[in-house]
């Protein structure tokens, strides 16, 4: 009779612990902190006239290095990346307090070009 009883609850506990999980809230936490590619004003330089330039995030993930490529890489790396940056497509030159400066029009997600080391 004990095992019963022991069963049950083993149940019932297994029970909640699956709605819980179940009832959490499936969110995509992967880009938390950072907005999406958008064009923004740059306080900094907005000082005589204002300038924008493309701020956000994009796509990025990493993963383990295939082992067939990794025989073709010259300095085999474990880990291989793929990303996309937060770009201008348009801009033009200005100058503020003669500093040259460009001023972003539009922007949209392609090659990072400058990555932070």
């Amino acid at each position: 009779m004990g095992s019963v009883k022991s069963a049950g609850l083993s149940l019932l506990l297994l029970s909640f612990l699956i709605y819980i999980a179940d009832s959490y809230p499936n969110l995509d936490l992967s880009n938390a902190g950072c907005g999406e590619c958008t064009l923004r004003r740059n306080n900094f330089f907005s000082k005589e006239h204002p300038i924008y330039q493309c701020m956000g995030c994009c796509f990025s993930r990493a993963y383990p290095t295939p082992l067939k490529a990794m025989k073709t890489m010259t300095v085999p790396k474990n880990i291989t990346s793929e990303a996309t940056c937060c770009v201008a497509k348009h801009s033009y030159e200005t100058e503020v307090s003669n500093i040259p400066v460009r001023n972003h029009t539009e922007c949209h997600c392609s090659t990072c070009y400058f990555h932070k080391i």
